[in-house]
């Protein structure tokens, strides 16, 4: 029998911030929207920003927590 391992490259938690902040600004370069369009580019801004709010939160524990192991 053969064992499959998968090995899963995480990105770094910094490097996912940056990532979520600069899809946010690409979205906000966007002219010439519908009212409707205009809502949902706001919406998805709106879900963006606050996943790249929460992953920064997460980096900070992540440092606090190596911080605190050395």
């Amino acid at each position: 029998m053969t064992q499959v391992i998968q090995m899963v490259m995480e990105q770094p938690v910094m490097r996912q911030a940056r990532n979520l902040q600069l899809a946010i600004i690409d979205l906000a370069k966007c002219r010439d929207l519908t009212p409707a369009q205009f809502r949902q580019r706001m919406e998805t801004i709106d879900m963006l920003a606050r996943e790249a709010h929460d992953t920064i939160i997460q980096a900070e524990f992540q440092l606090k927590g190596k911080a605190n192991h050395v």
